[in-house]
C-alpha cells in the first residue's frame, strides 16, 4: 500500500506523502481544539492523536514497512504540543482563580462556585469577612506586614471550615465564607470575629530584637440563602448584600457580626443617593454657604460668624444638610465638602474682613477625618498664604471624637495651626467622651456648649448647673465659652448668669446668606 502511487495529470504522488498531508492537517486540528475548550478539547484531541499513531504504527509493526514513519513522528510531536498546551492553560487557569499571597480561591473562584451553589438552588450561608483598619496596616507597617497578616489568617480561618465549606480571599482584606447552614456557622463565626495582637516580622534592615506588634480585628457581614430568599441570585448581587452587613456590622463595638436585612438596602440606597448628590453638587456648584451669627453675651456686639454649608438644587429646593453630611463623613466626600468650605469662606470673607478692620471671627468646621490627615496644618497654611486671609480671624472647629482616631495627628495638626495664630473651637462640648484629664492638654481656645444641654437649661436645674460647671472649666482652662442654639431669652438670661462669654442662636438671629451676613457688620 505504501508503495502505491496516485497519477494526477503530469503529477505522481505517493500515498505516503498523502498520508503524511493528512497528518498534519489531522495535527492542526487537534492543536485549534485546545484553543477553543482547553478541557474538553485537550482531551479529544489527545484521544485523536493518541489513535492516529497507533494507526500509523500498525503497518510498520505488522509489514517492517517505514513508509509511515513521518506520520508517527507528526502524530508524536503534535500529540506533546497539546499536552504542553493543555499544561499551560491548565497552570494558568489555577492562577487565575488563585490568589497569589494566600494560595486561597479568589473572586474569580467565588463567583464561580456561588453561582454554581445559587443555579443548584442550594442553601448556604455567605459570610463576607473584613480585617479592619487593613488599609491602614498598610500605610503605617507597610505592605509586607498586610501581606504578612493575610498570610497569618487565611489559615486560621480555613481552619474553621467543614466539609463542602469553601473561603475565598476576595479583595484587600477582604474574605468570603460560603458555609453549611446546618453546621452551627453563627457559632464558627464568633469563634473567629475576635481581636487579637500579631507581632510583625521586622523590616529588612530592622533590629530581630525589637517586636513590633498590632492589634487586629475581624467583622463579619452575613447572608442566609435559602428557598426564601427573594433578592438577587447572583454571586455579585448576593456579596453586596453581605457587604452591607459587615458595613453595619463595623458600627458594633463588641461582637462584629450583623445579618443581612431589608432595612440594611434602604440605608444603603440612601447612602448612594446622598454620594450623588454631594458629586453633582460639587461639580454643577450647587452649595453655597450661609453664616450663623455669634455675639457677646453681654450686650449684641457680634464675634463673628460660623461658616454653615446648604445646597439648592436646579428646581430651587434646598436640601438639608443632614441629607448629605452623614453621608459624606461615610466616605472621603467629607474631605471634598470641608476643603470647599474652608476656601469658599475665606475667599468670601476676606474683603469684608478688610473693610471691618479685621474685627470679627469666621468658624468654619472640619471633619474629625480631616484633621486627623498629616497634611491638614500644611494645607491651612497654604489657603491662608494664597488668600491672604488673617490667621488670628480664622477658626477651626473640631469635635471630641477628633481625637478618637490618630490622636497623635490630630493634636500636632492643632498646635501647629495654634502656632499659626488659628483659633481652635471644641465643638459639641458635652455630648463626647474627653475626659477632664484629656480636656486638660488639649489645645484648644475656645469650648461650644451642645444645644441639647442649652435645651434643658430652663426646666433642670441639674442640667443649669452642669452648664454653669462647663463655663466655669472652660474658663480655669484659659478657654472661652460659647453657648449655641440658644433660643429665647430666658435662656440667655441664665448664661448671662452663668457668665458665658458668646451666644449663638435665633435669639439673636438664624443663619444669613452673604449678602446679609455682610449687610449686618454695617
Amino acid at each position: 500500500m505504501s508503495g502505491q502511487i496516485i497519477r494526477y495529470g503530469n503529477f505522481v504522488f505517493p500515498v505516503s506523502s498523502i498520508q503524511g498531508i493528512i497528518a498534519a492537517l489531522n495535527s492542526l486540528s487537534c492543536v485549534i481544539l485546545v484553543f477553543i475548550d482547553f478541557k474538553k478539547g485537550s482531551k479529544l484531541a489527545m484521544g485523536i492523536m493518541a489513535l492516529s499513531i497507533l494507526a500509523a504504527l500498525n503497518p510498520i509493526i505488522g509489514s517492517h514497512n517505514l513508509a509511515p514513519l513521518p506520520s508517527v513522528v507528526t502524530s508524536l510531536v503534535s500529540f506533546i504540543t497539546v499536552l504542553i498546551i493543555y499544561s499551560f492553560y491548565k497552570k494558568s487557569t489555577i492562577n487565575s482563580l488563585t490568589d497569589f499571597i494566600t494560595g486561597l480561591p479568589n473572586r474569580r473562584y467565588y463567583v464561580k462556585y456561588a453561582n454554581q451553589q445559587l443555579e443548584a438552588r442550594k442553601n448556604f450561608i455567605l459570610a463576607c469577612i473584613e480585617i479592619e483598619d487593613f488599609k491602614n496596616i498598610n500605610d503605617v507597617y507597610g505592605i509586607q506586614a498586610g501581606d504578612y497578616l493575610l498570610k497569618e489568617i487565611a489559615p486560621k480561618l480555613k481552619s474553621m471550615l467543614g466539609k463542602d465549606e469553601m473561603l475565598f480571599k476576595i479583595t484587600g482584606g477582604i474574605f468570603a465564607m460560603i458555609l453549611d447552614e446546618n453546621n452551627y456557622p453563627e457559632e464558627k463565626l464568633k469563634l473567629i470575629i475576635r481581636s487579637e495582637v500579631m507581632t510583625l516580622p521586622p523590616k529588612h534592615g530592622e533590629d530581630p530584637t525589637i517586636k513590633k506588634t498590632c492589634n487586629v480585628s475581624l467583622a463579619a457581614g452575613i447572608v442566609h440563602i435559602n428557598q426564601d430568599y427573594d433578592k438577587e441570585r447572583n454571586a455579585s448581587g448576593i456579596l453586596r448584600y453581605a457587604e452591607m452587613a459587615l458595613a453595619e456590622a463595623r458600627k458594633s463595638e463588641e461582637q462584629k457580626i450583623c445579618f443581612y436585612d431589608d432595612s440594611l438596602l434602604n440605608s444603603d440606597f440612601e447612602q448612594k443617593e446622598a454620594e450623588f448628590l454631594i458629586k453633582d453638587a460639587m461639580a454643577h456648584d450647587w452649595f453655597f454657604l450661609v453664616y450663623q451669627p455669634q455675639y457677646i453675651t453681654e450686650g449684641k456686639k457680634l464675634r463673628g460668624f460660623e461658616t454653615l454649608i446648604r445646597c439648592r438644587k436646579p428646581d430651587g429646593s434646598i436640601v438639608s444638610p443632614a441629607m448629605f453630611i452623614p453621608a459624606a463623613e461615610k466616605t472621603n466626600l467629607i474631605t471634598e465638602i470641608d476643603d470647599y468650605v474652608l476656601r469658599r469662606a475665606m475667599t468670601e470673607m476676606k474683603p469684608v474682613l478688610e473693610a471691618s478692620g479685621n474685627s470679627f471671627v469666621v468658624s468654619i468646621n472640619v471633619s474629625a477625618k480631616n484633621i486627623a490627615t498629616e497634611n491638614f496644618a500644611q494645607k491651612i497654611n497654604q489657603l491662608i498664604e494664597e488668600i491672604q486671609f488673617p490667621a488670628e480671624n480664622l477658626e477651626i472647629e473640631i469635635t471630641e471624637y477628633s481625637f478618637a482616631e490618630s490622636r497623635d495627628i490630630t493634636i500636632d495638626n492643632i498646635l501647629t495651626l495654634r502656632t499659626l495664630g488659628v483659633q481652635i473651637a471644641l465643638d459639641d462640648f458635652g455630648t463626647g467622651y474627653t475626659s477632664i484629664a484629656q480636656l486638660m492638654k488639649l489645645p484648644v481656645s475656645l469650648l461650644k456648649i451642645d444645644k441639647s444641654l442649652i435645651d434643658e437649661l430652663e426646666s433642670d436645674p441639674v442640667m443649669s448647673d452642669m452648664v454653669d460647671s462647663i463655663i466655669y472649666m472652660g474658663h480655669i482652662m484659659d478657654c472661652e465659652v460659647i453657648s449655641e442654639g440658644v433660643e429665647n431669652e430666658n435662656q440667655l438670661e441664665i448664661l448671662k448668669d452663668h457668665k458665658c462669654d458668646f451666644i449663638q442662636g435665633f435669639v439673636r438671629g438664624k443663619p444669613l446668606p452673604y449678602e446679609e451676613a455682610k449687610a449686618l457688620l454695617n
